[in-house]
Order: structure tokens, then sequence, then C-alpha cells
């Protein structure tokens, strides 16, 4: 299969390596391109632009991959596949800790269009919910820690839409380095 992962905010596509790793060691072909700016200033449309892109390039435009966000990500990639036209050739969306509702972090004096984006019922989100109905035909996946400091409330990453999963996880970051999260995705991927 092939596989895209996306990383989060203040992140590159390093940081997604070890999954990726373990993804191509279990025979997929995977890609951790990193989206930029990569500290969301020009919003998630942007960087969901930004990552579209990048796909074409790497994948060519017709291939069916499996698309996975971790945090911001997820958001980029839900932008991606329900506003760009990435649900016609994603089968399935693993969102790791994703803030599918926002967090109160976000709420931080930060200057990033980004970061606002992710506050809870912003325009964004609720753009992203209005179309959710696009998402038919893809499989969805929403894991996430109950212990997850940087989504707050860590309730946030449960999606309605999605088989939901928690993990007893210690820090938003292990999450992307969690050998049972591996192994769930590995577990719901086609051999």
């Amino acid at each position: 299969m092939k596989i895209v992962l996306v990383h989060g905010i203040f992140n590159t596509g390093h940081v997604m390596r070890w999954m990726q790793h373990q993804l191509t060691k279990a025979g997929h072909e995977c890609f951790s391109p990193t989206v930029g700016p990569f500290d969301g200033r020009l919003g998630i449309e942007h960087a969901a632009e930004n990552l579209k892109q990048q796909i074409d390039s790497y994948f060519g435009e017709a291939d069916e991959l499996v698309l996975i966000g971790f945090s911001m990500g997820g958001i980029v990639g839900r932008y991606y596949l329900q506003l760009l036209g990435g649900a016609s050739r994603v089968s399935q969306f693993f969102s790791l800790s994703t803030p599918h509702a926002g967090s109160i972090w976000a709420y931080l004096p930060y200057p990033s269009k980004g970061v606002r984006q992710l506050r809870p019922k912003s325009e964004l989100l609720g753009k992203l919910n209005a179309t959710v109905s696009s998402l038919e035909g893809v499989v969805l996946y929403s894991y996430r820690t109950p212990i997850d400091l940087t989504i707050v409330p860590s309730v946030s990453s449960v999606w309605a839409v999605a088989e939901n999963k928690s993990f007893w996880i210690v820090l938003h970051l292990s999450v992307i380095f969690s050998r049972k999260i591996v192994n769930e995705i590995n577990g719901n991927l086609p051999s």
C-alpha cells in the first residue's frame, strides 16, 4: 500500500520517520513530506495545498493512497481529503491525536493562522464538519490518548464519523512512536 504520513505543527516530515520505517518494514511504500511552513502561519488551507502538490509529485495524481495525519497534520489531511479532492484517491485515513473539535491551547497568543484555526468552533473546523459527507467511501480512524496535554480536552480527538480508539500513551508526541498505534494501523491496512 502507498502511505502518506503528515506531521503536526512545529515539526517536519522527519518526525514521522520512525513510524514510516515500521510501515515500510511491513511492506508498504511510505512518503513523509515536510508541509510548509511548518509553523502553520499561512493556515491550514495553504498547508493542505502544499501537501496535495507534494503527494501528486511523489505518487502521481491517480494512485490509491492511505493517509495518516498526526495532530494538526490530521486537520491538514482532512482539508486535503474534503476540500481538495483527496477523498477520491484515499481509501483509509488515520488521524492520530488530531483536534477534530479544536484545542483550548489554540487560544494562546501565538501569531499563526493555523493555530487560530484549531480553536474550538473555529470557522475552519465548522467548514470541515459541514463537508464531512465528502468522506463517504473513505474508512476513517481516530486514535488518541486520554492523557494528551496538547489536545485539550483530549476528547476533542473523538470524531463521530470515525472508528475511535483510545491508547494509554504518555505525552502527545509519543503517539507517533507507539508500537501499539503502529500495530493497530498495520492490522487495519490491506495486505
